[in-house]
């Protein structure tokens, strides 16, 4: 299965959370956006897959997106992929050497990572799969620690937890490019905060609603009802100026 998209144009792959499904589409249209950028999806494009297929867009693109996606894990710059272990190969070996060369040098390092979606391969399965890819024309030194360059082989098994199948029905191929902000839930958990109300927002949802109407530094945000501020913590992580009003007095005190 080739990427069908001509030696001139790159595709980009998005690993995605499994979460908040729903949020996971706008949140990648309104930072496109901010780049005016479209959201141009291979088509198979399926909304609720972990795995989108991306074209028209730059690398720096793709990098400005995941500097601030909540909902994105991982960025790749697709090199191939197929339903088979065959088309796979196919793929990868259309894709034009020239644009895979500066990162196979003699002189580079590089690591090789296995992610699969919905099952859960042993040590030995994930050292065959990446020994089969012995095609590819890798010429640098091997770096688990600290590499230049980082590939990964991603499939996927479906969403089904009770029916997953012996063979993915997706694999791709790609150079990593960036990781998404996940982190940025965890840090600013409400269980972190000093003081918090019965409806304090979810920080993950703070960080979608921020993305979705396009904050970004310097905007001024205003929110009217304000409780304990979680919305106006994820718009200022932006760079915003933020203020608030509310009508519980002891909540605005404890904040």
């Amino acid at each position: 299965m080739a990427l069908h998209c001509g030696r001139a144009c790159r595709q980009y792959l998005l690993h995605l959370a499994h979460d908040n499904v729903d949020f996971r589409l706008p949140e990648i249209k309104a930072l496109l956006s901010l780049r005016d950028r479209p959201f141009d999806t291979s088509e198979t494009f399926n909304e609720k897959s972990p795995f989108w297929q991306l074209n028209g867009l730059s690398e720096d693109d793709i990098r400005s997106v995941m500097s601030r996606t909540v909902c994105g894990k991982s960025a790749f710059e697709l090199w191939g992929h197929g339903t088979t272990t065959d088309e796979l190969r196919m793929s990868l070996l259309e894709y034009p050497a020239e644009k895979m060369a500066p990162y196979l040098q003699n002189n580079s390092t590089y690591k090789i990572n296995v992610y699969t979606f919905n099952k859960t391969l042993v040590f030995k399965d994930r050292i065959e799969k990446i020994d089969a890819l012995d095609f590819l024309p890798f010429k640098g030194t091997v770096n688990l620690k600290d590499p230049e360059h980082i590939f990964c082989l991603l499939e996927d098994y479906g969403s089904d937890p009770y029916d997953i199948p012996e063979e993915p029905f997706h694999m791709y191929f790609g150079r990593w490019i960036a990781d998404g902000q996940r982190e940025l839930i965890r840090s600013y958990s409400v269980k972190k905060r000093h003081f918090i109300g019965n409806t304090s927002m979810d920080a993950g949802l703070s960080f979608f609603m921020a993305n979705h109407a396009k904050v970004k530094a310097d905007d001024l945000v205003y929110d009217p009802f304000v409780g304990t501020g979680s919305l106006l913590v994820a718009c200022s992580r932006f760079g915003a100026y933020v203020c608030g009003t509310d009508i519980d007095y002891n909540t605005i005190h404890g904040v």
